[in-house]
């Protein structure tokens, strides 16, 4: 019947097939993301990626979403590591074990950056990022490891001039905080105390970082 009536609307039969074929996992992906559904977006490309993993389209979806969930699990792990010092009370300059939360979070933020290398292992970003975390996690076993990465991009694009200056940052100890990344104002708690009441930290803006070297 629809291709009878195709016919009489000076329709082709090919013309009605193809517009009546269902959407792509990406397309799918991409309007579940317009309607703000993050995560059934991202259950779509994963499925989208693995079954078409040379598909330009599915790999470049794939690619921004998971840098996006890569970055926001960072912010995530160093809010949750900014939360268990003030929760346990630890000055910025006492050496401490991280809480198996922060821990964690650590560990998913870096399995997010590892899901971005796994489909593009030159993506210039996520590697910026993934050395990041590493110097962020720990600054003393980080370091080698975060200068290897940082390196190893500033060869490929010496025009990336983003690079150096991150290389020029890591390198050299941080006379601010001491080199442990934390704001030296607030310790690290992002809220200082006034007169009996906790503010947020003018220095830092709440984030508990150093604001020299802890935006890493």
């Amino acid at each position: 019947m629809k291709v009878r009536a195709a016919r009489k609307a000076g329709l082709s039969p090919t013309r009605l097939c193809i517009s009546i074929v269902a959407p792509t996992k990406v397309e799918e992906a991409k309007a579940a993301l317009d309607q703000g559904e993050f995560e059934r977006g991202l259950r779509l490309i994963e499925e989208a990626e693995a079954e078409q993993p040379e598909d330009p389209a599915a790999r470049e979806l794939y690619v921004v979403t998971h840098l996006a969930r890569a970055i926001r699990l960072s912010d995530k792990a160093r809010e949750a590591r900014r939360a268990d010092l003030l929760r346990r009370k630890i000055e910025y300059d006492v050496e401490f074990q991280d809480s198996p939360g922060v821990v964690e979070s650590f560990d998913q933020a870096t399995a997010a950056i590892e899901d971005v290398l796994r489909v593009d292992p030159k993506h210039w970003k996520a590697r910026m990022l993934k050395a990041a975390l590493l110097f962020r996690r720990d600054r003393e076993s980080g370091r080698p490891a975060a200068l290897e990465i940082l390196h190893g991009l500033a060869a490929a694009d010496p025009t990336n001039q983003q690079v150096p200056f991150t290389i020029r940052k890591i390198e050299r100890p941080c006379a601010r905080c001491g080199d442990t990344g934390f704001c030296s104002h607030c310790k690290g708690r992002g809220q200082t105390t006034f007169l009996g009441m906790d503010r947020k930290c003018e220095r830092c803006y709440g984030r508990g970082i150093c604001p020299v070297c802890g935006v890493l």
